[in-house]
């Protein structure tokens, strides 16, 4: 692998033995450092560029085929026409030195293929001694290694890139908002539109946590802001914490916040090590403002039943007074809350407390005067709440501007009051506010501070009460006398001795009954236990005493009340005496569980309806939608809200035959403006674009006279027109089909008839014939013979009233019973005198109904009974009795009765009990009855037992159903 000056070489260059070898040490030295240089050397005599000198380095790179002596492209002819062989050219011609970095050389190492090789290369020349140049030094550094490094790097940057891009775009395409952060510096390096959109600004690339922290503007529920350590993404990225949604309240670009829940993730590298950040946001806006709405409802009852108690605990009318007034404020939720009462009817009132919040602690001293006029004198003079925004105040005919006091007086946004009003309707003053925390005041705020305003009457009128007594004990005996709240005292021990007019008055207890722990036997049975522990641990404990129990009434009822007590201490700090009350809350109580079941009850039959229900507001967008609206539509609640369109515009917009259908012209968006109901039936649009029927009640929202909405109540009737265009074509085909058998039974009738006449004719004529001659029994075969024709006829003409009964409908028309009875047995002709009689109850009704078939009922059950009664004193009694919708008649004779076995077989066609031959009949009679009756929206019954006669019973309507 080494290349030393060689005998061979010096002789081909005339150069001797002596002359080659190294002549002192320092050639040695020369010699032997070029030798074990770090850089391939090499020394090419040119122009044929003979080799004169290699080192080792040089001869590894050659893999040993240099030789001194020979020429270079002999030794490596891979490098003829090469860079390496312009650049010698170049040094040797210009004699100056030349260079290359990372010049790429093919060379072959060995296996004959050519490999690739990156040098730093220097050419030297040497100037030969007559001029020109002798030599010229090749120089190479092997920098292959560090080239494709170098590439490679390139390469997997380029990749990176690429997948950092497809990242991108999967983030882009992802339904929430999603950032992205280096570690450990936080820097915020990509964000999605869908982050842009639920703050409604562009992302903001920020260079750590400070400065996205200044950026995106975030804020604790209690409205501290987020400081830089505090975001999600913070503590992944630099803590490597897990953080589960968590609600971070977001200012939006438009001002208005957003509730974003933000789950964080660190992102580690293969070590571990977090390399960086990852979060993800859900707007959960609608749904956490509508538990803190549910929260906050639940949180102003709890702080309506506390107003209570505290008001009435107030040691004095300011303390009372300014009590209402915070608590006015800190449960609807505003910034302003004022006291003002007025003077026997003066309006002109003065501020008695006022509660800000610290958005305007600079106004706590105002105590100016209303002048007695304008908004604030048409509450007290109507005792009415009144509740606007600030643009419907300043636009009230009544409003008068803060007039002179304008620099000095708060500035208000919005208005609500609420009058206080006494026992005897007079009014002592009201209670406002203004500027609500969140949004505008609503009716529920109205109906919260209604109810503190009654409460801070009563307390003002009781205080007033208490302040007019002369002693301190009268002011106590006095207003324990006029309020409802039971006032009690005991001794320091926890025992009753003083007497309590109003436990007396609630309870009913007499006074030996209640003192010392007497007054748990007044305690409900279940609550006594816990009463009475509270008690006795107030008293052991020195401390405020509050507990709920249910507490027996006078009348035996049981009260929900709130018993609270305090120790009044003496200078030497021991009790001298409990004080407390007992409030009842029951109506809260009940309240409060009557909001919660009509909750609970509207939200079941919204959902569980298979009526459609939809909600629209002013601007026709829909604000509810149940799943049965869902379902009809198509649309889901979600989609139709995303899309912020009228609703008009996405299910009701076209025609059937594909022309606009405008919004002015659809009765269900003209309900709001006329501020009235609106009913029929129209066709809907579905979200696949088929059409359906449907029929519509679209019912206006008022808000005090105000429309503010559309409840729209939808059924889907496209099956049921389907069914009725069904029912008609099938009545259609009925009634055909009706006519057609009419016409065959009368045919039939007929035809039928007519051998028969035949027959009863041939017979008369044989009779006449052998008139002398026809004698004995060829006399009665002949009788036998017109009878069996008679009773053909019969059976004709009962198939032919059976095939119209029911089906033959007949004028409706005022039939008075009794004549129609009447009428009846007189057609039926029986005998009179001994023989068979018909007895008729009498008061029979008046009905509005079909008389024939009426008519033709009764015949056919007496004519039944006259005919199977098979005894000369027969007697037929028809009966009537009032049965509510209906009348109940009976036809009841005296006859031989019917088994209870054979009730059901007499209604059968052609059914008869005995053989013709003994009774003429057809076995029809009673089937017609039958199927008139059923026909008529009635019923026919027997009652009868073997040998006891027979009554038929039978209903029929006071009123025929099919007139209107």
């Amino acid at each position: 692998m080494t290349q030393h000056f060689r005998d061979d070489g010096a002789a081909a260059r005339g150069i001797n033995q002596k002359e080659a070898q190294p002549t002192s040490d320092a050639s040695r030295s020369v010699h032997a450092l070029f030798m074990e240089a770090p850089t391939a050397i090499a020394v090419f005599r040119g122009p044929d560029w003979v080799i004169d000198f290699t080192n080792r380095l040089a001869q590894r790179l050659f893999r040993d085929r240099t030789a001194v002596g020979r020429r270079l492209f002999q030794c490596a002819p891979e490098l003829a026409g090469s860079q390496v062989a312009e650049l010698l050219d170049r040094a040797h011609t210009s004699g100056r030195a030349a260079a290359a970095c990372e010049l790429l050389i093919l060379l072959d190492r060995g296996d004959g293929e050519l490999a690739e090789g990156y040098f730093n290369v220097t050419l030297q020349p040497l100037p030969a001694a007559a001029g020109g140049t002798e030599s010229v030094v090749l120089f190479a550094v092997e920098v292959t290694d560090q080239v494709l490094a170098r590439r490679r790097i390139e390469q997997l940057a380029e990749q990176l890139e690429h997948e950092r891009h497809k990242l991108e775009q999967v983030i882009q395409q992802m339904p929430h908002a999603v950032y992205i952060a280096d570690a450990p510096s936080g820097q915020l390096v990509m964000g999605n539109a869908q982050g842009a959109e639920q703050l409604g600004r562009p992302f903001v690339a920020s260079a750590d946590v400070a400065a996205y922290s200044a950026a995106y503007q975030g804020f604790h529920a209690d409205g501290r802001p987020y400081a830089p350590h505090e975001w999600p993404l913070a503590r992944a990225v630099v803590s490597g914490e897990l953080v589960r949604s968590e609600p971070v309240e977001m200012q939006r670009a438009d001002g208005s916040r957003a509730i974003i829940e933000y789950s964080a993730a660190p992102i580690r590298d293969a070590s571990g090590q977090i390399v960086a950040g990852v979060v993800v946001g859900v707007d959960a806006t609608a749904r956490i403002r509508a538990l803190r709405d549910e929260q906050r409802r639940s949180e102003q009852l709890r702080g309506l039943a506390e107003a209570s108690l505290a008001v009435n605990s107030a040691p004095s009318l300011d303390r009372m007074l300014a009590e209402i007034t915070e608590r006015a404020r800190s449960l609807i939720g505003a910034h302003q809350s004022v006291i003002s009462m007025t003077d026997d009817q003066n309006w002109a009132q003065a501020i008695n407390a006022v509660s800000l919040s610290d958005k305007y602690a600079a106004y706590r001293g105002y105590e100016a005067r209303t002048t007695g006029g304008g908004i604030y004198t048409l509450v007290c003079e109507q005792n009415r709440p009144l509740r606007m925004t600030q643009a419907e105040l300043e636009a009230h005919p009544a409003w008068r501007g803060f007039s002179g006091e304008a620099p000095r007086h708060p500035p208000m946004r919005g208005w609500l009051a609420a009058p206080l009003v006494g026992r005897d309707g007079r009014n002592l003053g009201l209670i406002q506010l203004s500027d609500k925390v969140e949004g505008e005041f609503t009716g529920d705020d109205e109906s919260i501070l209604v109810q503190l305003a009654q409460l801070a009457s009563v307390a003002i009128e009781n205080a007033r009460l208490r302040e007019e007594a002369l002693a301190a004990e009268k002011r106590f005996r006095s207003m324990v006398e006029a309020t409802t709240v039971v006032v009690w005292r005991t001794r320091p021990n926890g025992h009753v001795v003083d007497d309590s007019p109003s436990w007396r008055d609630f309870t009913g207890q007499r006074y030996e009954e209640w003192v010392g722990y007497g007054w748990l036997d007044a305690v409900h049975p279940d609550d006594r236990e816990h009463a009475d522990a509270a008690w006795r641990g107030a008293v052991e404990s020195r401390k405020r005493y509050q507990v709920e129990y249910r507490l027996r009434r006078r009348d035996g009822s049981w009260a929900h009340t709130v018993a609270r007590g305090v120790p009044l201490l003496a200078d030497d700090g021991s009790i001298y005496e409990w004080v407390g009350c007992n409030v009842d809350v029951s109506d809260i109580r009940r309240a409060e569980e009557a909001f919660r079941v009509q909750h609970q009850l509207v939200r079941t039959i919204a959902e569980n309806a298979t009526l459609g229900l939809l909600m629209m507001d002013a601007r026709q967008r829909c604000t509810f939608m149940n799943p049965a609206a869902e379902k009809i539509t198509g649309f889901t609640f979600d989609e139709i809200k995303a899309l912020d369109r009228p609703l008009h515009d996405l299910i009701h917009h076209k025609r059937p035959d594909g022309s606009p259908y405008p919004m002015d012209e659809c009765p269900i968006d003209r309900a709001l403006p006329r501020k009235s109901q609106e009913q029929g039936e129209d066709v809907f649009v579905h979200k696949d674009g088929s059409f359906y029927q449907v029929a519509f009640t679209a019912s206006p929202i008022l808000d005090g006279g105000v429309p503010v909405g559309t409840v729209v109540e939808v059924r889907d009737i496209t099956e049921q027109k389907r069914a009725e265009e069904e029912r008609e074509r099938l009545i259609d085909a009925l009634e055909r089909s009706n006519k057609e058998l009419d016409q065959f039974a009368y045919v039939a009738s007929h035809d039928l008839k007519a051998p028969l006449r035949g027959i009863a004719n041939l017979t008369q004529w044989i009779e006449e014939d052998l008139a002398g001659t026809l004698e004995g029994e060829s006399r009665e075969h002949m009788s036998l013979l017109r009878g069996r024709v008679r009773r053909m006829e019969a059976l004709i003409d009962g198939i032919l009233d059976y095939s119209r009964a029911g089906r033959v409908r007949h004028a409706v028309e005022p039939v008075d019973v009794g004549q129609l009875l009447a009428d009846a047995i007189e057609l039926l002709a029986p005998a009179r005198g001994v023989g068979p009689r018909v007895e008729v109850e009498p008061g029979q009704p008046v009905l509005r109904t079909e008389r024939i078939p009426l008519q033709q009922v009764f015949m056919n059950l007496i004519s039944n009974a006259l005919k199977h009664a098979r005894r000369a004193d027969v007697r037929v009694r028809v009966g009537h009795r009032d049965a509510g919708l209906h009348h109940e008649f009976s036809v009841e004779d005296n006859g031989p009765g019917i088994a209870p076995e054979f009730h059901d077989r007499v209604w059968g066609l052609f059914q008869t009990l005995e053989a013709r031959d003994k009774v003429e009949g057809t076995g029809i009679g009673l089937s017609v009855v039958k199927k008139i009756v059923e026909s008529r929206g009635g019923r026919i019954w027997i009652e009868s037992a073997q040998g006891q006669g027979a009554t038929f019973r039978f209903t029929w309507h006071k009123r025929d159903p099919n007139e209107r």
